[in-house]
């Protein structure tokens, strides 16, 4: 019992402090990922921001994570162009993890041809996998097994 306060307490100081000490996304920032135009976001984001995380509410995520998300593909190939890391977790999610939860199947190919680990947990012990069953996302589940 005491092992599982403390690993909740730590989990839960660290989620805050990931937040806490993310650069947050600016309205320009989202504007150029929401673009998907390559040009936009050069000029909104310096080559050392690709792999920072950054707070978007109360989340945080590396561009890639948020381009993953939100289907952005010319914006993800760009960034795994440029060596983004398709590994890196913010808030203990990786790209792929995001690309499961919102069920963007193309994406996670995407990712998975560039290296992307299907195996990685998260604080919970969750796997990508694991947020397309969760969510529904019943072939991208089996695209994840």
């Amino acid at each position: 019992m005491k092992k599982i306060i403390t690993s909740t307490l730590i989990f839960g100081i660290s989620m805050f402090a990931n937040v806490l000490f993310a650069q947050q996304l600016s309205k320009v920032q989202r504007q150029a990922i929401q673009s998907d135009n390559i040009q936009a976001f050069k000029t909104a984001f310096a080559k050392a921001d690709y792999d920072k995380c950054f707070g978007v509410k109360s989340e945080s995520f590396t561009m890639l994570s948020y381009s993953a998300l939100n289907n952005k593909k010319t914006i993800s190939n760009f960034l795994l162009a440029n060596k983004a890391d398709v590994n890196k977790a913010c808030n203990g999610m990786t790209p792929l993890m995001n690309a499961a939860v919102f069920g963007n199947a193309d994406m996670a190919k995407m990712l998975l041809k560039k290296g992307a680990d299907k195996n990685i947990k998260d604080q919970n012990g969750l796997t990508a996998k694991d947020y397309a069953v969760k969510n529904n996302h019943s072939a991208l589940a089996e695209l994840l097994k």
